[in-house]
């Protein structure tokens, strides 16, 4: 596997993170109070200080599960089309079908979440920490993905499966520039101008092979 499991929590804590996420898809975290998490987790406040250090701390853990629970099915999906097929026509093409996926208009409100995150962790030392530890599973789970793409011969292989694996996130997650212009690109031109880049940059075939031959 690409990436190890998520560590699970106590059951009542977790129950607590789970009704914390339910409300970041309804609400902005500032909106959320620690009343509304209790009432319908119907959990006690002295069990949610019991498992987490303040208020603050659940909405982190939350924050972060909301921050990597959809990559990591990504990355599940990337692990089994590489491991799953030999033609790099294929490859390429569930590559792009998922890209568009990942980066549908549907997904301005998770981009927005991971905008708070990291702005968060800029500020807060102790979500700053538990952050960093989970984007570096994303990130290795990533670069597992496209290391064996250039085993394959698929993604070029001057460039380091780190750095590609933050490439594919950073233009991803920047994709929340466009969701706030006033004058936003079309889904139809951003979404053909990644392909474009993917196919140019780092996932074409022709290119690693001039690579591979010297």
């Amino acid at each position: 596997m690409p990436v190890q499991n998520q560590k699970q929590l106590h059951p009542t804590a977790e129950q607590l993170i789970a009704t914390a996420l339910n409300l970041l898809d309804a609400k902005p975290v500032d909106q959320i109070t620690v009343e509304e998490v209790l009432g319908l987790s119907g959990v006690a406040r002295s069990s949610l200080y019991h498992h987490f250090d303040d208020f603050s701390h659940l909405m982190e853990y939350a924050l972060i599960r909301q921050f990597s629970n959809q990559t990591f099915h990504a990355i599940a999906e990337l692990t089994d089309m590489a491991e799953g097929t030999d033609s790099f026509e294929k490859a390429r093409a569930a590559s792009h079908q998922l890209s568009h996926k990942i980066q549908d208009t549907d997904r301005r409100a998770q981009r927005m979440l991971r905008v708070v995150a990291i702005a968060t962790a800029d500020r807060n030392e102790r979500f700053r920490s538990m952050l960093g530890e989970e984007q570096q599973r994303i990130t290795d789970g990533y670069a597992f993905v496209i290391q064996l793409g250039q085993e394959r011969g698929w993604i070029n292989p001057k460039l380091s499966p780190l750095f590609l694996a933050t490439l594919l996130q950073a233009y991803t997650v920047g994709r929340v520039i466009n969701d706030i212009t006033n004058n936003p690109i079309s889904a139809e031109e951003w979404q053909s101008g990644i392909d474009l880049l993917q196919d140019t940059f780092f996932l074409n075939a022709e290119l690693t092979k001039a690579f591979t031959e010297h």
